[in-house]
């Protein structure tokens, strides 16, 4: 079966588009205004488009984090967020979910560093095959369960080994069982973890 993923560019971003994100979502605009840079402030106003997007009715209010981040919207299902590089994705399920996406860049030491602590050793062998690809196949896989759980990291991340996904098995993590799926979009890696099974990812751009 495969995940609908909704995703956004931020070179789409309009000045239409901002301050509809202005006028129904003051708070996310305002908090959008104190980043320092241009691509935060068009990552955090993209978060905001897609938001109204998905959820066409949707108002401020409805909107809420637990305390360890992870994003919901009231009376609505399940979602999850993420952004890097050119763009935003979101994705919604009735059952928990977590979307990752990287943008796919040259392998330098921080990675291998990150590797060595968040991979088991069957994953670092499997990455070596293909390393310019495959670890960010295992970073967003391993950040999408994380965050489809929505309780922070129960488990040490070097003990759970999402090898099984590439082979649409399940990954036992903190006490349920989890499928994923990943995909390249425009050389972003983008992974979705949810508790029924996925084999594959289908994109949806949103303007």
């Amino acid at each position: 079966m495969a995940k609908n993923v909704h995703i956004l560019c931020i070179d789409d971003i309009s000045e239409e588009l901002i301050s509809r994100v202005e006028r129904l979502l003051p708070e996310r605009y305002a908090k959008a205004k104190r980043f320092k840079h241009e691509k935060g402030f068009l990552h955090c106003i993209g978060v905001g488009v897609l938001l109204l997007h998905v959820f066409p009715d949707l108002q401020e209010e409805m909107i809420q984090y637990n305390v360890h981040g992870k994003l919901s919207v009231i009376d609505y299902d399940e979602c999850s967020i993420s952004h890097s590089g050119k763009y935003v994705v979101l994705v919604t399920d009735k059952e928990p979910i977590g979307i990752d996406i990287e943008e796919i860049t040259e392998i330098k030491e921080k990675h291998t560093l990150v590797s060595q602590k968040v991979f088991s050793p069957e994953e670092r062998q499997w990455m070596q095959d293909d390393l310019s690809q495959r670890f960010f196949v295992l970073w967003t896989q391993k950040e999408a369960l994380v965050k489809a759980v929505g309780c922070g990291i129960t488990v040490p991340l070097a003990e759970c080994n999402v090898l099984p996904f590439e082979k649409s098995e399940r990954v036992d993590y903190a006490q349920n069982r989890w499928f994923g799926a990943t995909a390249i979009y425009d050389n972003h890696q983008v992974s979705v973890c949810t508790l029924s099974p996925i084999d594959s990812i289908s994109f949806f751009r949103v303007r």
